[in-house]
């Protein structure tokens, strides 16, 4: 039995050299991570008696040196930058999750968005917050745990106060949508259109590729997001080659954006599916939780180098050349993030003016 560092330099490292460091440019941006320490916690879902709290367990505390060492695991000759936010359900204290987040955000590289929703603040204090605080957008809040995603809009996630301070602020909107049917669900669909159509100085982030993890959810869920330009796709926990090419065909590689979902992808195995749904084969090691299926007898890496691989070989099968991949990693979203220092900028210069 191989220990920890032996497997990282003799398995590890050797393929990471081989396959994924020749498609990366010199630094890379991971659109979707997250930190968290234990005074968070109001309860560890995990550990509680919640329905749902066993839907993806992970560790207790996921600092902001855990990430940082975690980027530098993965692409350890590359510069590593993140946007990042806490846990987004109820199992947190708000103030807390998103004040640390906020301070760590302040070093070099680290690009914070704040866990808001409908409701959760009123519109002058999330201004406020996302203006003192540094934040570059809302990571929208999901007011329960695990897959009960029920009957639930996209309007009911996120509202007229929260998309108009966004539109006019230019930020960031990460959104995990709700429902069984994910981004194939048509409500879903018009609902993610009225957000683009409405507020269309928002960047519209889909996480997880609009949460279509199987080759028949991307099927039923592109088309509706071809016309839309402000809305993109990180590649959080998608490990499917067949569904990122179903994305570069439709809308092109410029609107997707590279994301781990950090600490989840630092697991050794990958995401696969059975008929309707996905299920986490990994080593053994890991805690257990729904869809996770342990085995010392397989060959695996790490989780973040099979997102990587699924773009690579999306790339391959779609004709995208190794600039537009390579943009993919870092230009596509260091973009959006410009885009709301650009907005802080002029908002700068036009009160001094008015001054």
């Amino acid at each position: 039995m191989l220990t920890e560092d032996e497997r990282y330099n003799q398995v590890d490292l050797p393929f990471y050299r081989d396959e994924i460091a020749p498609i990366l440019p010199e630094r890379v941006l991971d659109f979707h991570t997250h930190t968290w320490i234990p005074e968070q916690w109001k309860e560890v879902p995990w550990k509680s008696d919640a329905s749902g709290g066993k839907y993806m367990v992970t560790i207790e505390d996921y600092g902001i040196e855990a990430l940082m060492a975690d980027g530098r695991r993965m692409f350890p000759d590359r510069e590593y930058q993140a946007v990042c936010f806490g846990n987004p359900t109820p199992a947190v204290v708000f103030d807390k999750t998103n004040n640390y987040v906020s301070s760590e955000g302040l070093r070099a590289g680290f690009y914070p968005l704040i866990v808001a929703g409908r409701g959760t603040h009123s519109a002058q204090r999330l201004e406020n917050e996302i203006v003192s605080g540094g934040f570059f957008g809302i990571k929208v809040y999901l007011n329960w745990y695990g897959d009960d995603y029920g009957s639930l809009r996209v309007e009911d996630l996120i509202g007229k106060e929260e998309m108009e301070l966004a539109d006019r602020l230019r930020l960031v909107v990460l959104l995990h949508v709700p429902r069984s049917g994910r981004l194939a669900d048509p409500e879903i669909q018009e609902g993610v259109r009225f957000l683009s159509r409405e507020y269309p100085g928002s960047s519209i982030v889909l996480a997880h590729c609009g949460r279509a993890y199987l080759p028949d959810e991307m099927k039923r869920s592109i088309k509706s997001i071809c016309d839309l330009q402000n809305v993109y796709m990180d590649t959080s926990m998608v490990m499917d080659a067949t569904v990122i090419q179903m994305v570069f065909d439709n809308i092109g590689p410029k609107r997707v954006l590279f994301a781990t979902d950090f600490p989840v992808a630092s697991m050794r195995g990958r995401r696969v599916y059975l008929m309707d749904h996905w299920v986490d084969v990994v080593l053994e090691g890991y805690p257990p939780s729904a869809f996770r299926v342990s085995s010392n007898d397989i060959k695996a890496t790490f989780m973040a180098w099979e997102i990587v691989l699924a773009i690579k070989r999306a790339a391959y099968m779609s004709g995208v050349s190794d600039a537009e991949v390579r943009g993919i990693f870092y230009d596509n979203g260091k973009g959006l993030l410009e885009r709301v220092l650009n907005e802080k900028q002029s908002k700068r210069e036009d009160t001094g003016q008015k001054q």
